[in-house]
Order: C-alpha cells, then structure tokens, then sequence
C-alpha cells in the first residue's frame, strides 16, 4: 500500500497535480509492501524538518517535488 504525504502547496513553482502523475510513474503500486513517500515542495523541508520521517512497517521515501517532476522527464 501506498501512502503519500505531500507539503507544498505554497510553492506556485511547482503544480501538485504533476507532482501526484509524476509520483505514480514513479512508483507504481508494488503489492505486498508498505511504503511512504514524503514529498516537500520548496527548500524548506517542512514535512521532515521538525523530525525524523514517520516510522512505517515498510519503506519510507523523502524527495522534493521538483526532483519527481524532474525524474518523470
């Protein structure tokens, strides 16, 4: 199952609507496997900041916004 958390709203470089297609390019449902995927829109990180990436049974992925996008192409 896939799980993800997106901050990044407040970033207008950056349209979440071709983030979310570029995170399913990126990472189709694998079955069987929990993972998180924490997505920070800007520099600031806010999503990871305060603390480390929330434990999850599976994996947990963190990147930016512009780097799915940017993979995607």
């Amino acid at each position: 199952m896939k799980k993800i958390r997106y901050c990044g709203n407040c970033n207008p470089d950056v349209h979440p609507e071709d983030v979310k297609k570029a995170l399913e390019e990126l990472f189709p449902d694998i079955p069987g496997e929990d993972i998180s995927i924490m997505v920070n829109g800007c520099s600031r990180a806010c999503l990871t900041k305060k603390g480390p990436a929330q434990k999850t049974k599976g994996k947990t992925i963190v990147l930016s916004s512009r780097e799915a996008v940017r993979r995607k192409e």
